[in-house]
């Protein structure tokens, strides 16, 4: 473990939560993707994208839900972009974002979103 990723594991005290599938990710309300959605807390999280995504950018984002989650079908959020590195595909770059602000049925639509679709890094070793 390098030091920043020693520094990036000590700062998260939120535990993440992969999801059974990828949730495309808007960039606020265009219909541009910025990625899929890897994994998710309450603070924040991590999107797997197409280009590499700039460090300390604020952003808007909106994920339409697999489902009417807490009466809405998506939420938009304010975020800031933290890191960005390559993939282990090349053609892919995984960057992470912090969650901004968030209103409490945005909230309650994350925690729905994490407690029906997650799964913990645990549960993911075999």
């Amino acid at each position: 473990m390098t030091g920043n990723e020693k520094k990036g594991a000590e700062q998260r005290q939120v535990s993440r939560r992969h999801l059974l599938f990828y949730l495309r990710v808007f960039d606020g309300m265009s219909s541009r993707v910025v990625g899929h959605l890897i994994d998710i807390s309450a603070k924040g999280l991590m999107l797997l994208c197409d280009e590499p995504v700039a460090l300390n950018e604020e952003y808007r984002l909106r994920m339409r839900l697999p489902l009417d989650i807490v009466g809405t079908d998506e939420i938009v959020f304010k975020s800031t972009s933290r890191w960005c590195r390559p993939d282990d595909n090349p053609d892919f770059y995984i960057s992470g974002f912090q969650i901004q602000g968030l209103d409490s049925e945005s909230e309650r639509a994350i925690s729905s979103l994490i407690e029906e679709f997650g799964f913990s890094y645990q549960e993911e070793e075999c």
